[in-house]
């Protein structure tokens, strides 16, 4: 039995307390089974994957958040304020909203999120660093050049001030991300950073109950300010490594109730009158990234022969149903999105060009370039790699590939210990800089590759504090032709996102976040419908 923190009112009880839900729709009660991959973390500030993010975002809140049309709307500030020189936001934090433990949101604790972000010698640096750095004070508070913060205060108990250095269009897109949700300061202080990691209290709809190496526990919080969820709870069962297809033979064993599905196990759950395919557009980009301190990719000219040696339409082709073709960074449904070819062409022969220049005749003295990739999930995936592999070594260029599985591929990308990796990447916020700057912003956090660039970083300082939507277009489509022909990364494919659910599990809608901002506030089970 689950005690709260605050009281010794058992949670299961209290959940069974709450009045049934009306009429023939949504119902309460079940567990929801889903299969996802081990987080490494559940604390917002350092969420850096689709798998953390997951458990992230039903356990906190932020002071706005995302519709799955990409709208704002309100969340812990229930309205907020905006000066006319686009500078100063000034947020009410809505009244009676508690963290799992019972203590009571306020304005503090924002500005203890926003700080903890900032944090001078952070061991993990969050993505979101980078886009806070538009706050007064930001950069010398994150370079211990200051103590204070003098952008970010709080005006009482509920209404927290942020100002900035200059206008920035997407700022309000930037607090919704999953790194600026909101965590308690006396927690924190008192768990220490590992241990909030590990056992995370926030304000959202459902609370932290276990982590153990097969799965993670969640238990609906009845006290939740948008109302308790209908779920009882959910649970997040991590893949079998004897079964390295991420929980797609789970699923088809009626083991959970939430998939990805694969483009190999597609067919077969199309044809199932027990399972729903969820299809929508997600904001996502599958690239192979190179590490460019490595020797072997000092010459600009063998970094481009590897972009025209490799056949993107080809890999899409492997997988019509869950692929289209890259001809960019930007993905379809963001801002300064164009259709137009940036990529560098598929073109063999320029291939073998370029190694010729760059003196590796038909690849000579090149040594065999590994990259790791995601351990296979099937025989598409398997195919893919081997396309992949074909496509270098027509050219002369040898590929040691290493499939592994998330844990390792994570590990090694993040210590930048992988020379080349393949890895998808999805919209932080709706807006270009989650890619272009999240990416390729010099000193970074996700900038695995090494790439450092002063046109970049430059244009990037450009494009955030351009009022102009056309005009801030043009410069992120500029840009993203630049950084496609200094090859930092290649694109390859850009993923239709794909869920798949059995029949009774409703009230969902994927957004183009993606799998890791899946909302299941109002997910309900159909007690009518057969369970196994």
């Amino acid at each position: 039995m689950l005690i709260l923190a605050g009281g010794t009112v058992p949670l299961v009880a209290r959940i069974a307390s709450l009045p049934p839900v009306s009429g023939a729709g949504p119902r309460r009660g079940g567990i929801l089974r889903l299969t996802s991959e081990v987080p490494h973390t559940i604390d917002p500030a350092k969420v850096d994957s689709v798998y953390d993010a997951l458990p992230a975002d039903q356990i906190f809140d932020g002071l706005v958040s995302l519709d799955p049309s990409l709208s704002l709307v309100p969340a812990l500030a229930d309205t907020w304020t905006i000066s006319r020189d686009g500078r100063t936001y000034t947020f009410h934090l809505r009244a009676g909203v508690r963290f799992h433990d019972g203590s009571p949101l306020s304005a503090a604790d924002v500005v203890f999120t926003i700080r903890r972000i900032l944090e001078p010698g952070r061991r993990e640096r969050s993505i979101a660093a980078s886009y806070l750095e538009v706050v007064d004070g930001a950069r010398e508070f994150m370079a211990s050049r200051r103590r204070d913060l003098p952008g970010v205060n709080a005006l009482g108990s509920d209404r927290v001030e942020i100002r900035l250095v200059r206008p920035y269009v997407s700022f309000l897109e930037v607090l919704a991300m999953d790194d600026l949700r909101i965590v308690p300061k006396a927690a924190v202080s008192a768990a220490g950073e590992d241990g909030f990691s590990r056992a995370p209290v926030g304000t959202g709809p459902f609370r932290f109950v276990s982590w153990t190496e097969n799965e993670l526990r969640l238990v609906a919080n009845p006290d939740y300010f948008g109302g308790a969820p209908y779920l009882d709870g959910v649970v997040v069962r991590f893949p079998d490594p004897a079964e390295p297809d991420r929980g797609n033979q789970r699923f088809l064993r009626h083991e959970t109730d939430l998939v990805e599905p694969l483009p190999d196990t597609l067919p077969a759950l199309q044809q199932d009158p027990t399972v729903r395919i969820h299809r929508y557009q997600e904001l996502s980009l599958q690239f192979l990234g190179l590490q460019l301190t490595r020797p072997e990719f000092a010459d600009l000219r063998v970094r481009q022969a590897i972009a025209h040696a490799i056949d993107r339409k080809g890999l899409a082709g492997i997988a019509p149903a869950s692929r289209r073709e890259a001809t960019g960074i930007l993905p379809p449904g963001l801002p300064g999105y164009s259709p137009a070819p940036k990529a560098l062409a598929y073109d063999p022969e320029q291939s073998r060009r370029l190694l010729a220049e760059a003196g590796h005749p038909n690849g000579e003295g090149l040594p065999a370039i590994v990259a790791y990739v995601p351990a296979s999930g099937g025989p598409a995936e398997t195919e893919s790699h081997e396309a992949l592999r074909r496509d270098l070594e027509a050219v002369g260029i040898h590929l040691d590939l290493r499939e592994v599985r998330w844990p390792e591929l994570n590990r090694r990308i993040d210590e930048r210990s992988a020379p080349v990796f393949q890895l998808g990447w999805v919209a932080d916020l709706a807006d270009p800089d989650s890619f272009l700057r999240s990416l390729f912003e010099p000193g970074g956090a996700a900038n695995f590759f090494a790439f450092r660039d002063s046109a970049t970083a430059e244009a990037l300082e450009r494009g955030a504090g351009e009022m102009n939507p056309a005009e801030r277009a043009r410069i992120y489509r500029d840009l993203e032709k630049s950084i496609l022909e200094k090859v930092p990364m290649v694109p390859l494919y850009l993923n239709v996102g794909l869920l798949a659910s059995r029949s009774y599990v409703n009230g969902f809608k994927p957004g183009p976040m993606g799998f890791g901002m899946l909302d299941l506030r109002k997910t309900w089970i159909d007690p009518g419908e057969e369970r196994r």
